[in-house]
């Protein structure tokens, strides 16, 4: 292989975006020390894929033993180097790596529509097309899996005083994108729900309610701006793109604004603030707001399809896990929930890839029985 070539594949690697192949290719390098090689200069390589290959080539080659690169953080992006995830506690200890799981695949799309009389209907199922039409609205699924809301007739005016309300739910290990019947776009994470009118003529504000994950991309409508209600806050906006994290088991909600302006008031907090792109609002009760800095990164980790972990606690890692494969979690009596971690790892891959990464920072054991994945110390 010639030089440019194989300054191509490095660059691959530290994106994370070789194949399989091509990644063995580069590892067999950094065993032999091989990389340096190639003349890169400082600024075309991660520090710590010099660290890694210094490590492998001094201490684990001469074992023929298999160590998972680590992530690395340059000017702020989380760079996968492979899909590797490392405890911050204990970067030098040697892995165990688990040769086999009971495999469980990952979440899909998956959801259940509630309509006003009760009445029930798996959008998972439904074919695509025309799924339900009520009150001058057409309730359709779309080839790609979205459920849409589209008036009949705009101009026509509800008679009822007060609207009917539908409700879409994910199961764990369930995800969905739905069209409101006012345009505005709303992405549901797993084990979440909202709440919303089957139409908003005739009223002032455009009101729904949320329970777990979503991110809103909202129609604007000056004269009727959009609310969301979550279990301690609530959120105003006119027309913007946002990310609501309200789980009850995080015992936290949090909004985080990508654009626009969106004004956040605690239920029980007498003030408001206004949040501007890039900032979230954080309650952990209902008379708490405090303002900060988002990761917008780590915060939209799902919807683009993975899991960002940043010195994030093996507790709330797991979390997430659970609610995306639909499974539970046990902790042996020494395992330390409080430790952190960070790396990458596609939310595409089943379980057993997201736990040989997370034990192979040499601390922790996985095993899967059923439904409960049991966590002990290595």
């Amino acid at each position: 292989m010639d030089e440019q070539s194989a300054k191509s594949l490095i660059y691959k690697y530290q994106a994370g975006t070789c194949t399989p192949e091509e990644k063995a290719i580069v590892e067999n390098w950094l065993i032999a020390g091989e990389v340096t090689k190639f003349n890169l200069s400082d600024d075309e390589l991660d520090e710590d894929l010099l660290d890694l290959q210094q490590r492998l080539h001094t201490d684990i080659a001469p074992k023929r033993k298999t160590l998972w690169p680590r992530i690395a953080v340059a000017a702020s992006i989380l760079v996968c180097l492979g899909i590797a995830i490392y405890s911050y506690t204990d970067l030098n200890k040697e892995s165990a790596v688990a040769t086999a799981y009971k495999d469980i695949a990952p979440g899909s799309n998956k959801a259940i529509l509630t309509l006003a009389n009760g009445a029930k209907i798996s959008i998972t199922d439904a074919k695509n097309g025309e799924i339900i039409k009520e009150s001058g609205i057409v309730i359709s699924k779309t080839a790609d899996g979205k459920l849409v809301y589209k008036m009949m007739d705009r101009n026509k005016r509800s008679r009822t005083k007060n609207p009917a309300y539908h409700t879409i739910e994910t199961p764990r290990g369930g995800q969905h994108q739905v069209i409101l019947p006012d345009g505005t776009r709303v992405w549901l994470n797993a084990e979440s729900s909202i709440r919303f009118p089957e139409s908003f003529v005739n009223v002032k504000t455009r009101n729904v309610e949320l329970k777990g994950e979503a991110y809103f991309e909202v129609e604007k409508d000056p004269k009727h701006p959009f609310i969301v209600k979550t279990s301690i806050q609530e959120i105003e906006v006119l027309g913007t793109h946002f990310n609501i994290n309200s789980y009850l088991d995080e015992q936290k909600s949090v909004t985080t604004l990508l654009e626009g302006s969106v004004k956040v008031q605690a239920l029980m907090h007498h003030n408001f603030s206004v949040i501007k792109p890039g900032q979230q609002a954080i309650s952990k009760g209902a008379k708490d707001l405090s303002i900060a800095v988002a990761d917008i990164d780590q915060v939209m980790d799902w919807k683009n399809g993975d899991f960002m972990f940043k010195k994030e606690s093996l507790n709330g890692i797991m979390r997430k896990v659970c609610r995306w494969y639909d499974v539970n979690v046990e902790y042996g009596e020494q395992v330390d929930i409080n430790q952190t971690y960070s790396g990458l790892v596609s939310r595409s891959k089943n379980i057993s890839e997201v736990l040989k990464i997370m034990q192979a920072a040499g601390q922790l054991k996985f095993d899967v029985i059923g439904k409960k994945v049991i966590v002990e110390n290595n």
